[in-house]
């Protein structure tokens, strides 16, 4: 029996090293399926997040872009205010230098006015007594005209002369309020020019500072985009190693236990008939 047990020898051999490759298999199956899993879950992952961070930067670039285009509608419009607070004022200081001329000539006149009836209602009192009392000594005095009236001055003489000084004074007042008026106007209207230009020069910056955060915002983009395609590139290399693992190793995982029970009864059989075999005695 010797070729016999030979033969078994090799038999259990033979499954034995098949118990071992496929065991060292199942374990190899098991290490690079858990791992190419995990690899996968990791990309998936990260897939996830490049995702959500790309949709916030378009969402960010968005946002900017309406930012910006706000800022140089309301840079358009501080401007064209500029502009017609600017023509506003220029036509009211037209309308206050018309007023001023025309005041002014008017107060000239009634000035003149006033003069030429001052000079005649009003002469210096000691000309007016030399001439109504000159007489020489010892001249006998002439008697009064028995007939026609004596002349004398208007006695509504002083009502004119302070109605007239009294319309130059009002005159003069409304000339001091144009005046006042347009110095107030001009006060305003400049602070209102500082104040405008300083939020257009507000309004520019913030321009720049997010015309600038987009270029930022619109490179990050980018380089999401290029890191979302490697990781996707890498998704379906994984993909495909995962698929030739399952492909490899799937049928061998689903019946390892029991072809490793059926393989190891086999090799008891063996192990079995083999002792039959070497406790025979055939020759007695």
């Amino acid at each position: 029996f010797s070729k016999v047990k030979e033969a078994m020898d090799k038999m259990f051999a033979e499954l034995s090293k098949q118990q071992k490759e496929e065991y060292e298999k199942k374990e190899a199956c098991t290490k690079e399926i858990d791992l190419t899993e995990d690899e996968y879950k990791v990309a998936s992952n990260t897939k996830e997040d490049l995702e959500h961070k790309l949709q916030s930067l378009i969402n960010e670039l968005e946002t900017l872009a309406k930012d910006i285009e706000a800022l140089k509608a309301e840079e358009g419009e501080l401007e064209v205010s500029l502009k017609e607070a600017g023509e506003q004022r220029k036509s009211e200081n037209e309308v206050y230098q018309q007023s001023v001329t025309d005041q002014r000539a008017t107060i000239n006149i009634l000035n003149k006015a006033l003069k030429r009836l001052q000079m005649f209602y009003t002469p210096k009192l000691a000309e007016i007594q030399a001439h109504s009392q000159e007489q020489k000594p010892g001249e006998a005095v002439s008697e009064r005209p028995t007939s026609g009236k004596d002349y004398s001055k208007s006695a509504g003489a002083g009502g004119v002369l302070q109605l007239l000084a009294k319309i130059i004074s009002n005159a003069e007042s409304a000339e001091a309020e144009l005046e006042k008026d347009e110095q107030h106007s001009q006060a305003l209207y400049s602070e209102l020019v500082t104040s405008t230009k300083a939020t257009i020069e507000a309004n520019r910056a913030a321009q720049a500072e997010k015309m600038e955060l987009s270029a930022e915002t619109a490179a990050a983009k980018s380089e999401t985009e290029g890191a979302l395609l490697a990781t996707n590139q890498d998704l379906e290399k994984l993909g495909e190693l995962l698929a030739a693992h399952h492909m490899d190793c799937d049928w061998l995982l689903k019946y390892f236990d029991l072809r490793q029970q059926a393989r190891a009864e086999e090799m008891d059989a063996i192990t079995d008939a083999k002792a039959v075999l070497s406790g025979s005695d055939f020759g007695k």
